[in-house]
């Protein structure tokens, strides 16, 4: 076992690496987040666990959608290594973070640091990249960089105590995001912060989710139908594509509604060209059906559920992240099943299951997390 302030500094570091998505490693063609992770989950299974035992459903429920996909692709005989490794990784990451093997403050602030520094070297770069007029960065592209910059605000804010420091990250995250200039992020972020005032507002959460849900519904349909179109006229030709890659990717679905088509298939052919999917609900569905989409989604909401059970304990910008995520997997190919995701239910998860069953002699006092919202509300 590691002495806790080693165990903490790689930690830290490991989760800088996760907010590199857009990078890969020289040599080996892998990106530097998926790397990262692979070492996080060594540096965990290393160190002692700082958390009460989960759930005996979260490891299990974390595990089987990455499991059901593995069966799905070996039952095929297609099987591709590269991504059935890709998820593996992701999911043993969120349970060995859930376990508190992985200190979460540690991580947030890492992913803080990593996305801080990303931020402004996208902006220092930003004439240069392949997206006109479009932040990208270590991120990679500038919807994955939105989705980036949301988790990793909205996982650091809760931990940080110091005015200056919540000051940089939140200025950093509002800038990145308006550079990104990706719709489906601004969406997200905008349901994140309507989230927040609910919260304030005291409304019943799942009503408060509900309320959400139909709002997103209806800005995405409305956008598919025209609303914005004057903003955003310069996309009308890869709107077009895109709807031609949801339809190419909807048949796919149909064609195995159930068990899918196994790991890497989520891919559409359009005019002879192959292009990934721009949804991640429909990706977990083409690679693992709808077992898959109710394993991964399931994980999810089982996620935020714990978090609202917490009662006066609850932290809502954690509850906002996963909200996050599920508004950008609406429009996003790769979501779900990324580092970012597996962060994001890791640490909620060790959150709730030291709150809800604290170590004897550590529940004297209020977390990190609740002293900061009880200050700032967020």
């Amino acid at each position: 076992m590691r002495p806790a302030g080693m165990a903490e500094l790689l930690a830290f570091l490991c989760a800088v690496g996760f907010v590199v998505g857009g990078v890969d490693v020289p040599g080996l063609g892998i990106p530097v987040d998926s790397i990262a992770a692979g070492l996080a989950v060594l540096v965990g299974l290393g160190s002692r666990p700082n958390a009460m035992p989960l759930p005996r459903w979260m490891p299990v429920l974390a595990l089987s959608g990455a499991v059901w996909i593995a069966l799905v692709s070996i039952a095929l005989g297609n099987p591709d290594i590269r991504r059935l490794s890709h998820l593996a990784i992701d999911a043993i990451a969120i349970v060995v973070i859930a376990a508190g093997r992985l200190d979460r403050v540690a991580l947030a602030r890492g992913l803080a640091f990593g996305m801080v520094i990303g931020v402004v070297w996208g902006a220092a770069t930003f004439k240069e990249s392949a997206y006109e007029n479009r932040l990208t960065g270590i991120f990679g592209d500038p919807n994955t960089a939105g989705l980036i910059i949301i988790v990793c605000a909205g996982l650091a804010l809760p931990t940080l105590h110091k005015g200056g420091s919540r000051l940089i990250v939140a200025a950093s995250a509002i800038a990145g995001v308006l550079l990104t200039d990706s719709r489906t992020t601004l969406l997200a972020a905008c349901t994140m912060a309507a989230w927040l005032l609910l919260r304030r507002l005291r409304v019943n959460p799942w009503l408060a989710l509900g309320l959400l849900a139909v709002a997103v519904l209806w800005v995405s349909t409305a956008t598919h139908e025209g609303l914005g179109a004057d903003a955003f006229s310069g996309r009308a030709g890869s709107d077009a594509l895109r709807a031609r890659i949801d339809e190419a990717a909807l048949a796919d679905v149909q064609t195995s509604p159930w068990f899918g088509h196994g790991a890497g298939t989520a891919r559409a052919l359009v005019d002879g060209l192959t292009f990934f999917y721009h949804s991640s609900y429909l990706s977990v569905r083409t690679e693992g059906g709808w077992i898959a989409f109710a394993l991964v989604v399931g994980l999810l909401f089982a996620a935020f559920a714990a978090l609202v059970k917490l009662g006066s304990r609850r932290v809502p910008l954690y509850e906002a992240t996963l909200i996050g995520i599920a508004v950008c997997a609406i429009n996003l190919g790769e979501v779900l099943m990324t580092v970012s995701s597996a962060a994001a239910v890791g640490i909620s998860m060790q959150y709730a299951a030291i709150t809800q069953f604290p170590r004897a002699g550590s529940a004297a006092g209020p977390s990190e997390e609740i002293q900061r919202f009880r200050r700032n509300g967020t």
